[in-house]
């Protein structure tokens, strides 16, 4: 069959065959409720799920599909599409898979379609998951409902990884880009309008028929716009309301505000050897950099800047990371000690410096720029995209560097090696190593725990490399943050630390 063809099957409400939704209600039976409205500030690229790696697609696409297994809203491993696994060997796993499972176009799921998609995941020349994949060397087919998974050497995390990997029918994995997205999820794709909004429905699948029957993600281009149609009931979730907004909302009738957590670490990375003059002395100096740490009033940020939705980060990963060390006290802010630092290490009067950003509007790099002002570092931003950003940084041309890291896959690895990790030949470590930042010590830590597969002794390793870090500062981590949903009264939402809309997860209100 065709795409057009199954694409004509599948949608009852189009107009001429074409593959977007004539109206929202054109379908909408006397007595149903209206759909779901959700809106982000940020809009899909490609739908493809392995062609993407981009926080609002995984939103939209972890409705319509499925991984092997699943993050729980706390980040605990689970169950999807696989019912269990285990190691063989050091570079084997068999995969056990969930019977009875079909896709949204009826085809039943197996063992096939798990090969054909990571392979594809793997392989294909544009996708944008693969780095997930790194040390997989292939999967097999051993019956319908078993695979086989092939590594190079041991990987831990490999679980956290294929949560990544959506599993797509044999036969779309042989597409060069997937538009018409066919999964096992709880919802399927029906189209998409003019606007670029997506229309989703429920699918009684294996988990059964979710609750809410009928949803639409739509899209904006900033925060304004997102807000003024809810202020004006017209959405009932706001993925992302501002925080300048969340007063606001609590005091209109019909709309509240829900807790969002946040994985992201907010991060200035500390790079000597892309500054000039004094600087690039003073940054060599773990003296200095402790100073300007030490210099940053983050809880006076958090009250102000923030709103109050934040926290001082103690260390670079969130509390439900594997990694997090609970024994790790935050640096307290202490200008007077920053400043006898600074002296020590020979800089009195403090040095020039050059901070990069991306596009950061809540006043932190204000912040930053008016603490380290205060003992003498005197700091011009540079504002950039953040593609400019991180280029820049890559190529060492920034010696202060403002970013955010989250370690989407709930293990400090992923953090640990791209940022901290000294550089290695094949490029698959320390990619992001922005500071230049290479200890052997530190780097024999992360390769041990790459390899180990006791959960606890791998969990010390990571920590144990965190404290070394911390220790030399090459990234100062400055906070946490976490923000505020907007809903309306028509919905319950469950929230997720990895910011994901798990729509199966919500219900209606009486």
């Amino acid at each position: 069959m065709s795409r057009g063809a199954l694409l004509r099957r599948r949608i009852a409400c189009l107009v001429g065959g074409a593959a977007v939704v004539a109206s929202l209600t054109a379908c909408q039976r006397p007595g149903e409720r209206a759909p779901l409205q959700v809106a982000f500030t940020d809009s899909p690229g490609t739908i493809d799920p392995h062609l993407q790696n981009h926080a609002v697609t995984w939103s939209v696409l972890g409705n319509i599909y499925d991984a092997l297994v699943r993050f729980s809203p706390a980040m605990q491993l689970e169950p999807a599409l696989a019912v269990s696994w285990r190691q063989v060997d050091q570079t084997h796993w068999v995969v056990t898979l969930r019977p009875g499972v079909r896709f949204h176009d009826g085809s039943p799921f197996s063992a096939t379609d798990v090969v054909a998609s990571v392979d594809r995941a793997r392989n294909h020349p544009m996708s944008q998951i693969k780095h997930f994949l790194l040390g997989v060397t292939g999967a097999r087919r051993i019956d319908d409902l078993t695979v086989e998974l092939e590594t190079s050497g041991p990987i831990p995390d490999l679980f956290n990884r294929l949560t990544f990997v959506f599993i797509a029918t044999e036969l779309q994995a042989r597409e060069d880009e997937i538009t018409t997205p066919i999964g096992t999820g709880p919802y399927r794709y029906v189209g998409r309008e003019s606007d670029g909004s997506i229309r989703l429905e429920g699918w009684d699948g294996w988990r059964g028929m979710p609750e809410i029957r009928t949803a639409v993600m739509r899209f904006y281009t900033n925060d304004a716009a997102a807000s003024a149609r809810f202020f004006a009931h017209e959405i009932d979730v706001l993925h992302t309301l501002a925080d300048d907004q969340v007063a606001a909302v609590q005091t209109q009738p019909g709309l509240r505000t829900e807790p969002q957590p946040r994985l992201a670490a907010q991060l200035l990375a500390v790079a000597p050897a892309a500054a000039t003059g004094p600087a690039a002395k003073a940054l060599a100096d773990a003296r200095v950099r402790r100073a300007l740490l030490l210099a940053l009033d983050r809880p006076e940020w958090i009250n102000t800047v923030f709103f109050g939705n934040g926290t001082v980060a103690s260390q670079y990963v969130h509390p439900v990371v594997v990694g997090y060390d609970p024994a790790i006290e935050p640096i307290p802010c202490d200008p007077a000690q920053a400043r006898r630092l600074l002296a020590e290490a020979g800089f009195p009067t403090g040095f020039d410096v050059e901070l990069g950003h991306g596009n950061v509007d809540s006043g932190v790099i204000e912040a930053i720029v008016s603490d380290l002002a205060a003992i003498g570092v005197r700091v011009t931003p540079r504002a950039e995209t953040f593609t400019e950003i991180l280029r820049l940084a890559r190529a060492g041309k920034l010696s202060l560097v403002f970013y955010a890291w989250a370690c989407s896959t709930g293990d400090a690895s992923d953090f640990l090696n791209t940022s901290i990790h000294s550089r290695n030949a094949a490029g698959d470590l320390g990619v992001l190593n922005f500071s230049g930042y290479a200890d052997p010590a530190t780097d024999a830590l992360l390769e041990a725990a790459d390899r180990e597969m006791d959960p606890q002794r791998r969990r010390m390793l990571l920590q144990q490399a965190q404290r070394r870090a911390l220790a030399a500062l090459p990234v100062l981590p400055l906070a946490f943050r976490w923000g505020y949903e907007g809903v309306s009264s028509r919905v319950d939402v469950v929230t997720r630390h990895d910011e994901r809309v798990w729509l199966a997860a919500y219900r209606w209100r009486a």
